[in-house]
């Protein structure tokens, strides 16, 4: 490789949980280039995962759900400014970890000479191509590994093995222990899922909960933006269930106090991941070879359908979900069993004090 960048910009804007799956990429890129810059281009509302995991690069926030829904003079004038300091910042090289037309065209308007990105195929925009100096055809099948192919134009070989875990602040920890009032040892039920096709019924769920509960353990319940249905409903089936409200980073520190975490392919199951929580994760339309939890030791409860993953947001294409109907409370149940006993025999896979 004849450059040697000395200014790397990031492209990633989202999901919470995307961002959490491009942690060790950036970590494995400040390795290599220790003394250089890296400034990371980021939605606003997801930029304290990045700033609980430590790293040392400079967030550069930006909120285009507000740009695309306020439109006025105001909004042209920041986004214009932006643009043009995007444009003047003297990037060598920009990485576009997200592979949308968004952000491939924010990798261009950068103006780094060297702009690396995914092949045509394994892009969401296949569009996104047309602005990448550098193209990236993934051999691996999970998204972090993929993501860690996208340095190997930078002459990285990538390790496969690096992990960047998520710890909460001091502040946040005193907060969830003031909502727990003394609860320890607790499993966390996560019945949401963004989208409607990801979500496991929220009764099965209660009924899970109540089965766990009966043999001793204590169960808390964590949901997202307009989810309190779902909770009410699990609490139809579970009425002694802790609810537990939390911002993105005490939902980090409830992970961190938690024995497990059962929920489906969401920001909250791979925030556990990233704190080391024990998971029992309920794959439906998404592939959890690409998307699952990455310990062997965790256990993902799933069917073997020839219709998945289809990736469909809102409703089964074969309108018969049988991808998530199929998975009974016993699966579940089963499951969390098993990765308790796993936790108990091995307590170093245990999240970290």
């Amino acid at each position: 490789m004849k450059l040697k960048p000395n200014r790397f910009l990031v492209v990633k804007f989202g999901s919470l949980g995307d961002i959490v799956h491009c942690l060790p990429s950036v970590a494995q890129l400040r390795k290599v280039f220790p003394e250089a810059e890296i400034d990371w281009l980021i939605e606003r509302k997801n930029k304290v995962i990045v700033e609980l995991s430590g790293l040392d690069v400079r967030l550069v926030p930006i909120d285009t759900y507000q740009w695309r829904n306020s439109p006025g003079i105001g909004s042209a004038k920041e986004i214009a400014e932006f643009v043009w300091a995007l444009s003047t910042d003297g990037y060598d090289c920009t990485i576009d970890f997200q592979g949308l037309l968004k952000s491939a065209f924010f990798a261009y308007l950068s103006g780094a000479p060297m702009r690396i990105g995914w092949e045509r195929d394994f892009l969401k925009e296949s569009v996104s191509r047309f602005f990448y100096t550098d193209v990236v055809t993934p051999k691996r099948i999970h998204i972090i590994d993929q993501q860690m192919e996208l340095l190997k134009p930078l002459g990285i070989d990538p390790d496969w093995y690096i992990e960047v875990p998520l710890k909460a602040r001091e502040a946040a920890r005193r907060s969830v222990k003031q909502k727990l009032g003394g609860l320890t040892d607790y499993i966390i039920i996560n019945p949401g899922g963004n989208w409607p096709t990801k979500c496991w019924d929220a009764e099965r769920y209660g009924e899970l909960a109540s089965r766990l509960m009966s043999d001793g353990f204590p169960i808390v319940v964590t949901w997202g933006p307009d989810e309190e249905g779902l909770v009410r409903k699990v609490k139809q089936k579970a009425p002694a269930i802790r609810e537990i409200p939390t911002n993105l980073e005490e939902l980090v520190a409830l992970c961190e106090g938690a024995r497990l975490i059962v929920g489906g392919d969401t920001g909250p199951m791979h925030f556990a991941a990233a704190v080391g929580t024990p998971i029992v994760a309920i794959f439906g339309p998404t592939s959890s070879d690409r998307n699952g939890p990455f310990r062997r030791e965790d256990i993902v409860v799933e069917r073997r359908l020839a219709c998945r993953p289809c990736y469909e947001r809102d409703r089964c294409p074969l309108e018969h979900w049988e991808c998530m109907t199929e998975i009974t409370v016993d699966h579940v149940y089963e499951a969390c069993r098993k990765r308790l006993l796993l936790a108990e025999a091995s307590p170093s896979l245990q999240p970290a004090e």
